[in-house]
């Protein structure tokens, strides 16, 4: 049960760190555009991290990163439906 809540953590970190590199690098300024490339550095490095071997097996990184998906998801879904509440009301 551990290793499922580690690796979804690092999953999350990971992907966050690769999307808001992403943009930071390109819709930054010239000294912003810095801190994107150190982000997708630092998710690169992640990723390469969850997949190794000896890290964890590729069950436990396709459980965490299936469960950070399914809770974004979630979240995501609630929001519209609090949305359409609030619009419909």
């Amino acid at each position: 049960m551990m290793n499922i809540v580690i690796s979804m953590g690092l999953v999350g970190v990971m992907l966050s760190m690769l999307f808001m590199g992403l943009l930071i690098a390109y819709y930054g300024s010239s000294k912003t555009r810095n801190v994107g490339f150190v982000f997708l550095l630092i998710g690169a490095g992640l990723a390469y991290y969850l997949t190794l071997p000896e890290t964890y097996s590729k069950v436990i990184f396709l459980d965490g990163m299936l469960a950070f998906v399914g809770g974004m998801v979630g979240g995501i879904i609630g929001i519209i439906v609090f949305l359409v509440a609030i619009i419909k009301s």
